[in-house]
């Protein structure tokens, strides 16, 4: 089912755009401006880092049997979907901050705020291997949980993780029906179904438009402090609080949040170890929080039900001569 979209996530930094996506003008009505210079530089500098990161782990245990294309793909797989994660949590953090109405479950409009936002920004040149990552990921995760007989709960907040893929898949599908037709033959999506996705992306993206137009920073109004915090880790997670450090990860999704809306109080990104996998929005001390263990949680799925799961595994030693 998830053949094609296993690619590397190249253009990996344009789901940072996610923060700059709603704006006021119509999101059907035109396309949307390409990327000022000053962006695409940021961008092009993450994506360096990010590069540079996966040479870096060449020599990394575990990492060290994979190729240098396999190794790419395992971590851009993993901060592709970290980044998904983070833009959910911004769009808690919009809704709560900006007061904006709900009417249904606020994790579905989290996701689609993610979602929309994504696709609003690359409506001419998209690139759907972020948000395809993240598909992945969400149909890798069910995947698991099937292996290990974990049973669905269905009073969870979050909807179940085929449904947050599909989710994922019928907005890009609503947005452009030509565009993505191979990845809805892939995924088996019905044409009635398709149909409809094209209703649910027109709905969705007019709300946004209207809740959230009059919270756009014009360029003569401040922009609020974010402050950005890496916490310490230790163990196995020590590698991945180093590694997100190094790649500017909260810094420049803190400066377009920054950028893009006017927020009623200063805010904190915070990358911490938990304890446990998650991240999470905090209404009261007005945080971001990401989890390193959740990071490790995507790089252990990658490596365990991923296109590349045998690379990952040690060779066997050759049988001696009796």
């Amino acid at each position: 089912m998830i053949g094609s979209i296993t690619a590397g996530l190249s253009r990996l930094g344009c789901v940072l755009l996610v923060l700059a996506g709603l704006g006021a003008e119509p999101l059907l009505a035109q396309a949307a401006p390409p990327p000022s210079p000053d962006v695409e530089a940021r961008l092009a500098e993450f994506k360096t880092r990010v590069d540079e990161l996966a040479r870096g782990l060449a020599g990394e245990p575990g990492l060290n049997r994979l190729s240098p294309q396999q190794r790419q793909a395992t971590v851009e797989f993993v901060i592709g979907n970290m980044l998904f994660v983070a833009a959910h949590e911004m769009g808690h953090a919009v809704i709560s901050e900006l007061d904006l109405p709900v009417l249904g479950r606020e994790e579905d409009a989290a996701d689609d705020f993610a979602i929309l936002a994504a696709l609003r920004i690359v409506v001419n040149t998209f690139s759907e291997r972020v948000l395809a990552g993240a598909t992945q990921g969400w149909f890798l995760s069910a995947q698991r949980d099937r292996k290990e007989g974990d049973q669905p709960n269905y009073y969870e907040r979050h909807g179940l993780s085929e449904q947050r893929a599909y989710q994922i898949v019928c907005l890009m599908v609503g947005s452009d029906p030509l565009k993505f037709k191979a990845l809805a033959d892939e995924m088996k999506l019905p044409p009635d179904r398709r149909r409809s996705c094209g209703w649910d992306y027109d709905t969705a993206t007019r709300s946004w438009q209207k809740v959230i137009a009059p919270h756009i920073r014009r360029p003569d109004q401040p922009k609020t402090q974010i402050e950005v915090i890496y916490g310490d880790a230790k163990g196995k997670l020590a590698l991945f609080a180093r590694s997100f450090r190094a790649i500017r990860f909260l810094e420049l999704f803190a400066d377009y949040a920054s950028e893009r809306y006017v927020w009623p109080a200063p805010v904190v990104m915070e990358m911490r170890s938990c304890g446990e996998v998650g991240a999470r929005w905090t209404i009261p001390t007005r945080t971001l929080h990401i989890c390193y263990e959740m990071a490790k949680d995507f790089a252990e799925l990658y490596r365990d039900y991923g296109p590349h799961r045998a690379a990952f595994r040690p060779k066997p030693k050759p049988k001696r001569a009796s």
